[in-house]
């Protein structure tokens, strides 16, 4: 044991526009701070809440020791199995990562089993149709420009606010929109179609069957993530790929996953699921059944970074999502250095630690709780933007 230990803890909320950014700061005594992010979907002052709650857990505590700090946040709070603490567990073992790699001179991946993939991963665009119509022509414009700025795969949700079934007419509308995206980018793009966890076993079997003559890389969460039975019913006999995880929180959910059903891609949010410590056994359960691991990222540039190194020492690894690109403007000046997005490959960083740093007047400057900017939201069953103030 060490004599270095966790001092406090910072957070700070940053108003994105449609999902406010939770970054962490673990402080220590001998002055290395670790950096995380711990953002959820709508919830960010009840997280950074649980954070300061939680914070018995970690404060005195030696931040090399991250599988007993994992197990004992995990095992003695009694409802572990919950988004709000294991994204609170996720954070805390992200930010120690950090301080081991800047304790030990050498950035995380390097830490966790060592580059397999070279000094960049293959990413997909997401974020990019929320101008689009109900004209696929609009699909159509949206979707060469993801191709011109350098990406050869992209994701989107063709099924506006359907929920279990789809009308007739709403059901061809959706394929027409799959059908004018592949006409515009033609056949060496990877489609990715999210169904954000929507239909009945039925129903999304008959979209997967309507959608394959167009050669989708795969088709996301088309059944709720409460019933892996029907999950297993679609991943049994779709004709595209089922990829899902992002609403699972830990191995033991993946466990329960990869046991019940064929599903040939895992997305786990490595915020959310337990961190990096967490992000290593879940892929290791996913490459022992010859399953691909995709990480799911709809967050900030502190999460593509975590997500990087991860994904650079997962053999299995397939490709990353990022938002990176068509997020707000401001979102490269949150971090001192940014993260490196070119021609679709995201450059892992390279310093110690995560190898990234937070600019705090930025982060000041875009503060959730400064009552002037306003967030706007995503339900997901409606593609439409709807805003909230931020005043509370």
């Amino acid at each position: 044991m060490s004599d270095l230990r966790i001092t406090d803890v910072e957070t700070y909320i940053v108003a994105n526009p449609w999902k406010p950014w939770v970054f962490v700061h673990v402080n220590t005594n001998k002055g290395i701070q670790g950096l995380a992010e711990a953002t959820t979907h709508s919830k960010p002052e009840t997280v950074a809440a649980a954070i300061e709650e939680m914070s018995d857990f970690f404060i005195g505590e030696d931040p090399f020791e991250t599988e007993r700090l994992w197990l004992e946040m995990y095992r003695d709070e009694w409802f572990s199995k919950n988004v709000v603490n294991t994204t609170v567990i996720s954070a805390i073992d992200m930010a120690c990562w950090d301080i081991k790699g800047k304790m030990l001179d050498r950035p995380v991946y390097e830490l966790i089993g060592g580059n397999v993939h070279g000094d960049e991963i293959r990413a997909y665009a997401n974020g990019w149709y929320t101008e689009t119509t109900d004209d696929p022509e609009t699909w159509q414009k949206a979707a060469k420009q993801v191709v011109d700025d350098g990406y050869d795969a992209m994701k989107f949700d063709p099924f506006g606010k359907s929920w279990q079934r789809m009308d007739r007419e709403k059901f061809n509308h959706s394929v027409d929109i799959v059908r004018a995206v592949r006409e515009a980018v033609g056949p060496d793009v990877d489609l990715l179609i999210e169904g954000h966890g929507r239909f009945t076993a039925g129903q999304a079997l008959e979209v997967s069957n309507a959608l394959s003559e167009f050669h989708p890389t795969w088709f996301e969460e088309p059944c709720p993530p409460d019933s892996i039975n029907s999950l297993g019913k679609v991943a049994d006999k779709s004709p595209i790929p089922i990829a899902t995880g992002e609403r699972l929180v830990s191995k033991y959910e993946f466990r329960d996953l990869l046991a019940n059903t064929d599903v040939d891609i895992i997305q786990p949010d490595i915020m959310n699921t337990g961190g990096i410590t967490e992000a290593k056994k879940i892929a290791a359960q996913a490459e022992a059944e010859h399953v691909s691991f995709a990480p799911h990222n709809p967050q900030g540039p502190v999460a593509t970074a975590i997500s990087a190194h991860v994904d650079a020492a997962v053999p299995n690894f397939m490709i990353q999502e990022i938002f990176q690109t068509y997020d707000v403007e401001w979102v490269n000046d949150l971090l001192v250095d940014p993260i490196v997005v070119e021609d679709g490959y995201i450059e892992i960083p390279q310093r110690p630690g995560l190898g990234v740093e937070l600019d705090i007047d930025v982060v000041e400057e875009h503060a959730y709780s400064d009552g002037k900017d306003e967030v706007h939201t995503i339900n997901l069953f409606e593609k439409d933007w709807e805003t909230r103030s931020l005043v509370d």
